[in-house]
């Protein structure tokens, strides 16, 4: 390569003369700073990399009050933060600019996120998604139960204090409350989960130190098992050659309140309204399903289950595996034609319905092998 007695002399032009005859040369920019570095003539710099983004969360005791990071989270997302101007409106000053003087308003962040379902994550999720305060329940010696069925009569979703950045900042956002949350699965992958979270503000901090990673299975969507059966009860007969895909999808409907108090422009509120939750399936064009679609005809109420296990959980009696149990009573809304390859299918949408007998409108069950979620 023929360099320039301008990159050879010393003392340095610019960086930008160097970085100009760098680029003119054909080299890329990590390029340009190895083979600049190598020589002495500048070091090499960098930062903000997107590979070393990372998050990590902590459930607050108190909505709002921020906790430092008692875990990782694993996934990936982003942080977004809006806090429009406020000006000054119809003043007369002989002029044609538009604005003298202009404060920040209200605060608008949020914290989109999505990742792969595992059994021993996705309690801790549910905290926030479903109902929060759940604790294990121990059985077979080392099988810990977490079960989420949403309260009806108050609103104990848990908040989070969460931290996401990469090594030149992070920056944290509390009273972070789950407004969506879905769950997906299709054949050949992992479930996999999205989540929309509201946040009061995107300020920058410094992460919180020495949080180990964590051991974690995946659930997949080829050892997920479905069964459908009459209102009142949980059914026991799963479906087999049926099942393709699903979408479980949670809408907790929030409101963040603002107040003027003399202090900041976050929220420092939560309200909440009537929350809705939908399964969409997508199953095989068959006998069976034909029989189902009937059912979507009369408006019958019906209870759907989705089942899947992992692997055994070390020491456990009877080789418990571990395992996801959904089940959702309700009534199908839905039930368009579609295909897949050569066969019929039917993306069917079953509506979330209260049942009395069960007394739920979901239920979640995860068993796994942890006694406590960080």
């Amino acid at each position: 390569m023929n360099v320039p007695s301008i990159i050879t002399r010393k003392p340095l032009r610019s960086e930008r003369h160097i970085r100009a005859w760098a680029a003119h040369a054909g080299l890329k920019d990590f390029e340009q700073r190895h083979w600049l570095a190598s020589r002495e003539l500048f070091p090499i710099g960098g930062g903000g990399e997107v590979a070393l983004r990372k998050t990590q969360a902590a459930l607050e005791v108190t909505r709002g009050t921020t906790l430092a990071a008692t875990r990782k989270v694993y996934g990936s997302g982003h942080m977004l933060k809006d806090q429009p101007l406020i000006f000054p409106a119809g003043e007369d000053r002989a002029s044609f600019v538009e604005h003298y003087r202009s404060q920040p308003g209200l605060i608008a962040a949020t914290f989109p996120f999505s990742g792969v379902v595992t059994y021993e994550d996705q309690p801790w999720w549910n905290q926030l998604a479903l109902k929060g305060g759940v604790v294990g329940v121990l059985s077979a010696l080392t099988v810990y139960t977490y079960t989420s069925v949403p309260t009806a009569g108050s609103d104990d979703l848990k908040s989070g204090t969460f931290e996401w950045g990469d090594d030149t900042q992070a920056f944290r956002g509390g009273f972070g409350m789950v407004e969506t949350f879905e769950l997906s699965g299709a054949l050949g992958e992992q479930w996999k989960f999205t989540a929309g979270i509201n946040i009061d503000d995107m300020a920058p901090v410094a992460f919180t130190a020495a949080l180990g990673d964590r051991v974690t299975e995946d659930v997949l969507m080829h050892l997920t098992k479905f069964a459908i059966g009459a209102a009142g009860a949980v059914p026991a007969a799963y479906l087999t050659g049926r099942l393709i895909g699903f979408k479980l999808s949670v809408k907790n409907n929030l409101d963040p309140k603002f107040f003027a108090d003399g202090a900041g422009a976050k929220y420092t509120g939560m309200g909440r309204s009537a929350r809705h939750y939908e399964l969409e399936l997508t199953m095989e064009g068959n006998a069976a399903t034909v029989t189902e679609r009937g059912v979507f005809e009369a408006g019958t109420a019906r209870v759907a289950r989705l089942t899947a296990n992992g692997s055994i959980i070390a020491g456990s009696t009877g080789n418990v595996t571990r395992s996801v149990d959904i089940v959702m009573p309700g009534v199908w809304n839905a039930f368009p034609i579609a295909e897949r390859s050569t066969n019929t299918t039917f993306a069917a949408v079953l509506e979330a319905q209260y049942d009395a007998t069960l007394a739920y409108d979901l239920s979640v069950a995860i068993a796994n092998g942890l006694a406590t979620l960080p």
